[in-house]
């Protein structure tokens, strides 16, 4: 449909022809702003601060964690409320083949006369029952205390994998990065030796060059077109677990991030052994705790050994039809009936069974000892890892660095003496091929030195402060 035909009365009146200009002109304007509002939003290049927030929000695993401390709040509330005990509705329907009393007989009762005494053979009872243990060896009151050491090593724990999930975050970003640069300069490669094969080939076809170059270079190119397939191939992948991390589909493109290696210098390495700040780590807390847990189950355990007191105490109505021997036959009848008492248990003999539980709460409190040494050792040590493979990364993006300026400028003199025929075709392949390897080696030593940062941040559980 055309909207600019005009009429012939438009064609007798411009100032029609260019209101319905305006008209449509304001419209475009319209959709075009709002497309350019709405734009920025979805088209936003994503930073790896902004990766970090998403994967904060979004990571199922870590809505899990923070599920798991939930669970260890309504833990403690459930310890705190059997302190007071538990109150239960009660209610029962009992046949007997002969009758029975609404409540126990007394002297006072019989003296009234056998035949006025409630029997029934359906004997209903409803009433309340209230239950309270008074004391039980200080069990309970370790096991809340055991619920709330709990709490505080899930809290530990969430915190823990916060800093695992910013790390791996991290790290998958700038490896994607690195692998993009790679992919980069693997198409630049690529595109070279595309161009040196078709040197070739048209020299080949002069005359000037031997068929045998003509294949070493088409043999070179289809590798190097495998390894870009190859770089591919692995960033989608990469992506893929990013995006699987964030919660989001699909996946916006990564902004690049700033590189600057520095190294740490030796010295203060060897004399900064992180010591000061192991004590402030998670990982070493929730370990303790994980001791003082243990240590409170051995006392719990052995609550056993000592007398268990209970109080109970119950009211409710005895009721039910009055049977046939009875004056009042079929007439129904209640009775009140309550009671409250004490009940003492303690268990002077068990085969064994007390003694095996609290040998088994020393077992586990012996190993949570054992894995707290562990766990500071473990510490140590890939604090060490990391501050050595930050010197590497650097050592190697310097070396890196200076190797590809020397293979370039291999490469160009290599192309000179081929295009002189001062030299065969292996010695420029070759050529081309290191300078190439020390481009890849660069760019991901500069990578690296970005991922052995994040390593030694999440080691220190500074992954949120960076």
């Amino acid at each position: 449909m055309n909207y600019f035909k005009k009429t012939d009365g438009d064609e007798k009146n411009p100032a029609t022809v260019g209101l319905t200009l305006l008209k449509y002109l304001l419209m475009i304007g319209i959709l075009c702003q709002s497309f350019w509002i709405a734009a920025p939003a979805e088209c936003a290049d994503l930073t790896i601060e902004k990766c970090v927030e998403l994967a904060l929000q979004n990571n199922p695993d870590l809505q899990r964690q923070r599920l798991n401390l939930k669970l260890a709040d309504e833990d403690i509330s459930d310890q705190k409320s059997q302190d007071f005990g538990r109150l239960d509705i009660v209610s029962s329907y009992t046949h007997y083949n002969l009758p029975r009393t609404l409540a126990p007989m007394t002297p006072g009762l019989v003296t009234t006369g056998p035949e006025k005494v409630a029997t029934t053979e359906n004997l209903f009872n409803a009433g309340i029952v209230y239950e309270v243990a008074l004391f039980t060896g200080f069990a309970r009151t370790r096991t809340l205390e055991i619920a709330t050491l709990q709490k505080e090593i899930a809290d530990k724990n969430l915190k823990l994998n916060r800093e695992q999930l910013i790390y791996n975050v991290k790290t998958l970003y700038v490896n994607i990065l690195s692998l993009q640069a790679q992919k980069n300069a693997q198409i630049a490669h690529v595109e070279a030796l595309q161009r040196l094969h078709d040197n070739v080939t048209r020299e080949v076809q002069l005359g000037k060059k031997a068929r045998v170059d003509q294949l070493k270079t088409a043999a070179d190119l289809k590798n190097a077109e495998a390894q870009q397939t190859r770089i591919e191939a692995n960033i989608t992948i990469m992506k893929a677990s990013l995006a699987n991390l964030l919660g989001v589909e699909p996946l916006a493109k990564l902004k690049d991030v700033t590189l600057s290696p520095k190294l740490i210098d030796s010295e203060m390495v060897r004399e900064q052994d992180f010591t000061g700040e192991l004590a402030d780590l998670k990982r070493l807390q929730s370990a303790q705790l994980s001791i003082e847990k243990n240590t409170k189950l051995i006392q719990k355990e052995g609550g056993a050994l000592y007398p268990q007191i209970v109080l109970n105490a119950g009211y409710g109505q005895n009721f039910g039809p009055n049977d046939s021997s009875n004056e009042s036959s079929g007439d129904w009848e209640n009775q009140e009936t309550w009671q409250a008492g004490l009940n003492l248990k303690w268990n002077i003999f068990d085969f064994g069974s007390t003694k095996a539980k609290l040998r088994k709460a020393r077992i586990r409190e012996s190993q949570s000892r054992h894995d707290r040494t562990k766990t500071e050792l473990e510490l140590k040590r890939a604090l060490k890892e990391a501050v050595t493979k930050i010197n590497t990364a650097v050592t190697d993006y310097n070396s890196a660095q200076a190797e590809l300026a020397l293979t370039k400028e291999t490469e160009t003199i290599e192309e000179l003496r081929f295009s002189q025929g001062a030299a065969d075709i292996n010695d420029l392949l070759a050529a081309k091929a290191r300078n190439q390897l020390a481009e890849s080696r660069f760019i991901a030593a500069g990578y690296n030195y970005k991922t052995a940062r994040f390593y030694i941040d999440y080691l220190l559980e500074n992954g949120e402060n960076r």
